[in-house]
């Protein structure tokens, strides 16, 4: 038997069938299937995490416009606390101005000479704050020193110098410190006239004392 043949291929390129056991016509539609179906989850997904953000972001604004309103509300506190707190020091430094004289007063009557007769005892008032300085066009709120000064001023009569030295010497003491220092002006010394026949003439005399000075301070 003659090994040559002939191989006749007589189908057309039509009727040529694949191999594969899948069809391209079927593959198609399933891709695209799977490829919406993916598209769909991961949206789903996207649109549940946009919730999620946007749910935690208004719990967030919640959050904040709570913690906004305590903080208001502390911030007023502590404005409220610091307003009482400078009343307290106006109230101290008030009290630290305060003028504590009855004691010294008190020991005053104790060494008064005497052959001292005072006729007047009185501290005179400070002197008056300029409150409107030049040009201002409101006045000040209050005196612009935290310090004040004032003079007490004794005057009476006696016989001769002598009890009036040694009353000066008593008020140099240092339990008449609160109330008067060491500087003095002796305003007058003079003698009266006699006020009747027989009658001694006596001594006329005023001193002015600086008083210790009057802090606003602690």
């Amino acid at each position: 038997m003659n090994s040559s043949a002939f191989h006749l291929n007589l189908l057309k390129s039509s009727e040529v069938l694949s191999s594969s056991p899948i069809r391209m016509r079927v593959m198609l539609p399933l891709i695209l299937l799977l490829g919406c179906i993916g598209m769909a989850i991961w949206w789903g997904m996207l649109f549940a995490q946009v919730m999620n953000t946007k749910s935690l972001a208004d719990r967030i604004k919640d959050d904040i416009a709570s913690k906004d309103k305590t903080h208001a509300e502390i911030l007023e506190r502590q404005d409220k606390a610091r307003e009482l707190e400078l009343q307290l020091e106006q109230l101290d430094y008030y009290k630290a101005s305060v003028r504590q004289i009855g004691e010294p007063l008190t020991a005053l009557a104790e060494v008064m000479p005497p052959k001292v007769q005072l006729t007047r005892l009185y501290i005179q008032p400070p002197l008056a704050q300029m409150l409107q300085p030049p040009g201002a066009k409101k006045p000040l709120l209050g005196p612009v020193e935290n310090v004040e000064t004032q003079k007490v001023v004794v005057v009476g009569k006696t016989t001769t110098e002598t009890p009036v030295l040694a009353l000066m010497q008593s008020l140099d003491d240092d339990k008449f410190s609160r109330l008067v220092t060491k500087e003095r002006d002796i305003k007058s010394f003079r003698q009266d006239e006699a006020q009747g026949k027989g009658e001694a003439r006596l001594l006329s005399f005023e001193i002015e004392y600086s008083m210790p000075e009057r802090r606003f301070a602690k």
